[in-house]
């Protein structure tokens, strides 16, 4: 597992020491995902939170029995279900492995005692749920104001190795369209 590219995440969240660093990802644990494997479960409290070292995962919730996309989680990407991990309460999200994938994870017990211990992961905490926020809230703002082949440019622009890596039916769910209207969109690029 990819444990210096976590400590060079955390490194550019906050000030760790090379000690501090050292001390906190021995309550990091490896745990490695086969295609279609979820990490989270709707139903399910999500009391773990990952560091993305290897392969591609998805957010999904089911609505009107049909799934709907929300997030991908790359190499180098967080995986959680924040409202259930910061509620404690039962998931409505699902997060899968799209392909094979290796991840870091730490349990929730154990970050919040990151937390009481050192400011410095309180700040690792509050930037990367910054992080989230703003990255749901462009997401909410383009699927109603923007228009279709807009949505894919601007994820062709900020995350291609998306479009390289993840199934087409995926992506259209991601930015609220069929396959169909997505396999036109591509042609006419």
């Amino acid at each position: 597992m990819d444990v210096e590219a976590l400590k060079s995440l955390l490194r550019s969240l906050a000030p760790f020491s090379v000690e501090e660093l050292e001390e906190a990802t021995e309550y990091f644990y490896p745990e490695s995902l086969e295609k279609s494997d979820h990490f989270c479960r709707t139903g399910r409290i999500a009391d773990r939170i990952a560091y993305v070292c290897k392969g591609v995962l998805r957010s999904y919730y089911i609505v009107n029995n049909r799934e709907t996309t929300t997030f991908f989680q790359l190499p180098g990407s967080i995986a959680v279900a924040l409202p259930s991990f910061l509620q404690m309460s039962p998931s409505n999200e699902n997060i899968e492995a799209l392909e094979n994938s290796d991840l870091l994870v730490i349990h929730r017990e154990d970050l919040y005692n990151l937390y009481e211990e050192n400011w410095k992961w309180q700040q690792v905490g509050r930037i990367l749920m910054e992080q989230y926020y703003i990255q749901l809230e462009h997401h909410m703002i383009s699927l109603q104001s923007e228009s279709a082949n807009e949505r894919y440019k601007r994820l062709a622009a900020h995350s291609p190795e998306v479009l390289q890596s993840v199934q087409l039916q995926y992506i259209a769910s991601y930015l609220g369209i069929s396959p169909e209207t997505l396999s036109r969109i591509r042609k006419s690029q």
